[in-house]
């Protein structure tokens, strides 16, 4: 503990001072504030200064609490900041984000179906391998083109739409 020496008194009180920033130090005393600026002492006399004058610019309630307050010596005064609310989007921004979901959906409908269609391929590359030694394909070549077909027509379908949005 230290003791603080206002410069418009003649009294020695006890208190804890901290520097809490480059221009406030706060003083943790049962006193109210005092403007006048101040000294700070090891005892309660002028034996033993721990400063060198420094603090007899902190001349501004800074700001103040219970059992406590802060002094600036630039004349900044503390200001409460509101915290941020969070925005509501606005309609415009729910739509975007509406439009970029469906896109998002799309391409994943897109790159499944394409997925599908390469997991087919072995297929035809083998009916078509037995095509070329003579040998009967163990898969109905008609049917496996049909099928691809219907997804190959989904996918133009797809892109169509997605073109459509992306276009928006």
């Amino acid at each position: 503990m230290a003791y603080v020496k206002f410069v418009n008194s003649e009294e020695y009180l006890p208190a804890i001072v901290m520097p809490t920033g480059n221009h406030t130090t706060k003083i943790t005393t049962d006193t109210a504030p005092n403007l006048s600026g101040f000294r700070l002492y090891l005892q309660d006399n002028e034996d033993y200064p721990m400063d060198n004058g420094e603090y007899e610019k902190y001349t501004t309630l800074y700001r103040q609490g219970n059992g406590w307050y802060e002094l600036s010596d630039d004349g900044s005064v503390y200001t409460e900041v509101a915290p941020v609310q969070p925005v509501e989007p606005t309609p415009e921004e729910l739509a975007e984000a509406e439009r970029q979901r469906q896109i998002a959906d799309l391409q994943s409908q897109i790159n499944a179906k394409k997925a599908l269609i390469q997991s087919t391929d072995y297929q035809i590359i083998k009916t078509y391998e037995y095509s070329l030694v003579g040998l009967e394909a163990e898969y109905d070549i008609a049917e496996l083109h049909l099928q691809r077909q219907e997804i190959r027509d989904e996918i133009n379908d797809l892109e169509e739409e997605l073109a459509e949005l992306i276009i928006e």
